[in-house]
């Protein structure tokens, strides 16, 4: 167990009518996984599959009705432990403005620390270096209103970032951004992955996103229906057809080709893997028929 981030054991969750519900609702049915530390997960699942309740239930905003969430050895039911758990797990949401307090880029980006009680010349430095690594150091003294929709998503992950987490969490972080700002997103959390060696867990509804994580879960009506590497499950083009989601561009075309008898690969994920096959079987064919 020393290798794991997250312990997700036997997670129910029901939302009552005091939350709104007209009657409980099992939302988490029976949800266990294992998130390993410096892993980069990603969660998909069509609206409605639980994905973002579960992903609340990772730095205790929602707590199980039934089984346990356990974050680096600590239990998120036991409140005792809530603002530890917070501090060793940052959440990014779909709405940057949602996540923006302050009026001043760098002001943002402090104010978690200094709720964590922080000493002011660490939050300077701790501002300044995320501010660096998400790429709005220069626009430090500006205004977040005034910036764009992918400029206020980097200023909310720089706030997480200066609070140091172990884990972040993304709860589809780029459904609000253009083409340009998803990846910058997707740039950071590679950054994040690979050289900060934070564990990643992204909701996403963008396949390509979830192409290059390590690992994808999938979720239908509360359950983990598929778990596994990217290759292995945007294999499965008709069953996750049969549960809403698509596969990467990539795969489809793959796909396509097979249906129409074109012997390629179906796990060929990024474009040059699928330029490279389709190379391939072309000179292939041509040396069958110059033979």
């Amino acid at each position: 167990m020393e290798n794991i981030a997250i312990n997700i054991d036997n997670v129910t969750f029901f939302y009552t009518p005091e939350d709104g519900e007209e009657a409980p609702r099992d939302v988490l049915s029976n949800v266990s996984l294992k998130i390993e530390k410096g892993s980069f997960v990603a969660v998909l699942g069509h609206n409605g599959s639980g994905k973002s309740t579960l992903a609340r239930h990772l730095n205790a905003l929602l707590l199980p009705k039934g089984g346990s969430v356990t974050v680096f050895g600590m239990d998120t039911r036991d409140e005792a432990l809530t603002l530890e758990i917070r501090r060793r797990v940052g959440m990014v949401f779909q709405n940057p403005d949602n996540q923006i307090v302050s009026n001043v880029v760098e002001e943002d980006v402090a104010f978690a620390p200094e709720n964590l009680g922080i000493p002011t010349p660490e939050i300077r430095k701790r501002v300044d270096e995320a501010l660096r690594a998400v790429g709005l150091y220069e626009f430090r003294a500006h205004a977040p209103h005034l910036l764009s929709g992918g400029q206020k998503q980097r200023i909310a992950i720089a706030g997480v970032l200066a609070m140091r987490p172990k884990c972040v969490v993304f709860d589809e972080p780029t459904a609000m951004l253009d083409p340009r700002g998803r990846r910058d997103v997707m740039d950071i959390i590679e950054r994040m992955k690979n050289g900060l060696g934070s564990t990643v867990i992204l909701i996403t509804h963008h396949m390509e996103e979830a192409a290059q994580a390590d690992r994808v879960v999938v979720m239908s009506d509360g359950k983990v229906v598929m778990d596994g590497a990217p290759r292995q499950i945007f294999t499965r083009v008709r069953e996750l057809e049969d549960l809403g989601l698509t596969v990467p561009g990539t795969v489809k075309l793959m796909w396509e080709l097979r249906n129409r008898g074109v012997d390629v690969p179906l796990a060929a994920l990024t474009a040059d893997e699928c330029a490279g096959a389709l190379a391939e079987h072309f000179k292939a064919n041509n040396r069958a028929t110059s033979a």
